[in-house]
């Protein structure tokens, strides 16, 4: 069955109309346009941290307790207990090291060709320093060597390397999951997400508001004006980290920019508190769950007789 050009063109006129009714605003004025779209914006930031978390499961797993120390021994190429650290950040994936310290020196090459004999893809072997010098006049003569290699499996980065003065040196190996396609993907469709989303929410409670009662409309607005501007500082964190992760990115160069991070418990700004991104959040959002339970509920202006 053929449908004709005009048939067409009134189902597009249709959803134009359709998409200009829930997008349009009853309320023109300046303040109100602005509030609008600094309601999409938050909402926006909200949603690149939604993608960023979904996108984060596709990375890979860091390894565990026991898969540390076998990682360790192929390093080191000696059976010892690692000190094993792991670090989360509020603008990168997390990360996770372990150190050993050896008193029989260190040969890089060996433990870069463990690691390929493994199945690793490992990069060349940097010497960034290998030098002998003397302490004073007299005194032995001290080497000192500093060598590193980078190794990649399975989604898996780690950077071995190790410094030495004569025997004596701590060999590191520090490790993270590789960035994955999908993660600049999903958060940007986050974002749009999140950008419809909360212009569609701010037009429709414009929508219900205007014809309530006086009282309610400022109660409203003073409880939206309260969550925007407790939410504004998460927000400024998250679309940072948003931009971080849209720069190119080498994976050997450390844990990839995730935005939800930002949430995490931890500095973000030097100055500021541990918990204040976090806090502001939580309450940024039952100040919001509140709006919007007032306006499901609008009182509505309601005249006399003799009105």
């Amino acid at each position: 069955m053929s449908v004709s050009w005009s048939t067409i063109g009134h189902k597009v006129r249709l959803i134009v109309s359709g998409a200009r009714r829930w997008l349009g605003l009853p309320d023109r004025r300046p303040v109100m346009v602005a509030a609008v779209v600094l309601i999409a914006v938050l909402l926006g930031a909200f949603g690149a941290a939604a993608g960023s978390w979904v996108s984060a499961h596709a990375l890979a797993d860091l390894p565990s307790e026991a898969t540390l120390a076998d990682l360790t021994r192929r390093a080191t190429g000696v059976d010892a207990a690692p000190i094993v650290s792991r670090e989360t950040s509020p603008r990168t994936a997390a990360r996770f090291a372990t150190d050993i310290s050896l008193d029989t020196g260190w040969d890089p090459a060996q433990a870069r060709q463990r690691h390929a004999a493994a199945g690793w893809s490992v990069s060349p072997l940097t010497v960034v320093d290998d030098q002998t010098s003397v302490l004073y006049p007299g005194d032995k003569t001290i080497s000192y060597r500093y060598a590193r290699f980078t190794a990649e499996s399975n989604g898996l980065i780690i950077v071995v390397s190790g410094g030495f003065v004569a025997d004596d040196g701590v060999v590191r190996l520090a490790g993270w999951a590789a960035g994955s396609p999908a993660m600049p993907a999903l958060t940007l469709a986050g974002t749009a997400l999140g950008l419809i989303t909360g212009w569609l929410l701010a037009a429709t409670t414009v929508r219900r508001v205007r014809p309530t009662h006086p009282v309610h409309r400022i109660t409203v607005s003073a409880l939206t004006a309260t969550a925007l501007l407790v939410l504004a500082a998460p927000a400024i964190a998250l679309y940072g980290n948003l931009a971080r992760m849209l720069r190119p990115h080498a994976d050997t160069s450390g844990p990839v920019a995730t935005v939800h991070s930002a949430l995490t418990a931890g500095p973000y700004w030097s100055a500021a508190p541990t918990w204040l991104l976090l806090g502001l959040t939580v309450a940024g959002c039952l100040i919001a769950v509140i709006t919007l339970v007032l306006t499901a509920s609008p009182i509505t202006s309601q005249r006399g007789p003799g009105g």
